[in-house]
């Protein structure tokens, strides 16, 4: 049976590859033990989902937005 920290590894790398039989066994055995885990996957898929959004979003900030928020910033 895999440990927290094995189970952390595998849940990130589902979200970017696939997945052995085996790791997916292993992973889902002790997710069905494992509440904190289980918990991580839920709150790292949000993550994700956030993070998609935000990196699809393809506008950018112009130089006088980035130096109002500098100035912004410094006071």
């Amino acid at each position: 049976m895999i440990d927290c920290k094995e189970a952390a590894h595998l849940i990130d790398k589902n979200d970017f590859d696939k997945l052995t039989v085996r790791q997916k066994l292993n992973l889902r055995m002790h997710n069905a033990r494992c509440g904190q885990c289980r918990g991580y996957k839920r709150f790292s898929h949000v993550l994700k989902s956030l993070f998609g959004k935000i990196s699809a979003h393809e506008e950018c900030l112009s130089c006088e937005e980035k130096e109002e928020i500098k100035k912004k910033l410094s006071a």
